[in-house]
């Protein structure tokens, strides 16, 4: 565990499109996903609140990932053909059928990303090219080409991946248009749009917590990958005025950013296999670092092992999601429990962000 006590009084703005949420709602599928109430944890673990925003089923998919890639594909495109932000979906489609008829998407994926890429090029009408770590397994990919897209398997780990893609999106020139979730040097733009969609999310939970609660998330617990979503969640609640908690949930086995604010550098690490598919990446996002360094409060790493009891837990509540989005209840499980430098409010509202629905992963015994 990593506590950086400074964070408690950082903040920062939000420098927020308006336009997110309205575009979102124009979106075919588009409704609010629930928020639970997780009452028989709250009591087990000696807490006031305990909410859950569930993610499982988010515009047709079973993941949050389509709020990124959506908003950061319509900007991208709207840039390209030079359109107004206020242009609905149909303007786009057929602005690319003007000038870019050979226009494909492409992205790396561990699994929900690459699946809401292909979601957006299909509503557009386009191809899509997604490409994938060796590892990834057939479940999985087979969901991905269900979309329409076109899988490609790279010999190597996600950052392999992410490489390929931006090596074919280059070949392809004014036809490719990379949609990726981490930024690297010369490509800032997408990865920070993709971090502004989130947003949605936050403000669905914030509205459904004060009408229950007339209040505010104390505590926030975000499954972390690259650090994209965690950038949003960052830039979101500590720009609001309300003293929060910032707690940063990764895989024992992919602690990226946990080495990194140790380090007091972006650091990168080899991955290993985890249950916890969509949170196996070796590499902070570039843009997330700055905001992930100042703001996240405590950086909590947990096992397979804990990640499926927790999940096999919130089923208990009627919650059917995958170990990324149980990853948070095991961590604040471990921060509960544990004899931790940090110690939680237990008059806090709490959050977690489920991130994702229930997917099929080999059941770890050890």
């Amino acid at each position: 565990m990593f506590v950086n006590p400074k964070a408690r009084a950082w903040t920062c703005t939000s420098p927020v499109d308006i336009e997110i949420d309205n575009f979102h709602r124009s979106l075919p599928g588009y409704s609010q996903t629930p928020l639970l109430d997780c009452g028989s944890i709250t009591a087990e673990l000696g807490l006031t609140r305990v909410f859950l925003k569930d993610e499982s089923a988010r515009m047709g998919l079973p993941a949050f990932k389509i709020l990124g890639a959506s908003w950061a594909t319509y900007k991208a495109i709207t840039k390209l053909l030079d359109l107004p932000l206020t242009v609905n979906l149909q303007a786009v489609i057929d602005g690319i059928a003007q000038k870019h008829q050979g226009l494909t998407l492409l992205a790396a994926t561990e699994g929900n990303h690459g699946r809401a890429v292909a979601k957006m090029a299909a509503l557009l009408g386009k191809q899509s090219q997604i490409f994938v770590p060796q590892y990834l397994n057939k479940s999985t990919r087979s969901l991905i080409e269900n979309e329409g897209a076109v899988v490609v398997e790279v010999l190597g780990d996600y950052n392999d991946a992410v490489i390929r893609a931006k090596t074919t999106a280059h070949a392809l020139e004014t036809d490719g248009l990379l949609i990726q979730d981490t930024a690297f040097d010369g490509y800032e733009d997408i990865p920070q749009w993709i971090v502004d969609g989130y947003s949605t999310m936050m403000h669905e939970a914030d509205s459904q917590i004060y009408n229950i609660t007339q209040a505010r998330p104390d505590v926030i617990l975000v499954p972390v990958g690259v650090g994209s979503l965690a950038q949003s969640v960052v830039t979101h609640y500590k720009s609001q005025g309300h003293p929060c908690t910032i707690m940063a949930v990764e895989p024992e086995s992919a602690n990226c950013l946990q080495m990194s604010l140790k380090s007091g550098s972006l650091t990168s690490v080899e991955t290993k296999d985890t249950i916890m598919c969509g949170l196996n990446c070796g590499t902070v996002s570039s843009i997330a670092w700055p905001v992930l360094q100042k703001g996240v409060d405590v950086s909590v790493c947990v096992t397979d092992i804990e990640a499926h009891e927790s999940l096999l837990r919130l089923k208990e509540c009627q919650a059917a999601i995958g170990p990324c989005a149980a990853a948070t209840l095991a961590a604040l499980k471990k921060v509960v429990r544990g004899s931790t430098a940090f110690q939680l409010d237990k008059d806090a509202v709490v959050l977690l962000l489920g991130t994702e629905g229930m997917r099929d992963y080999e059941v770890p015994t050890n």
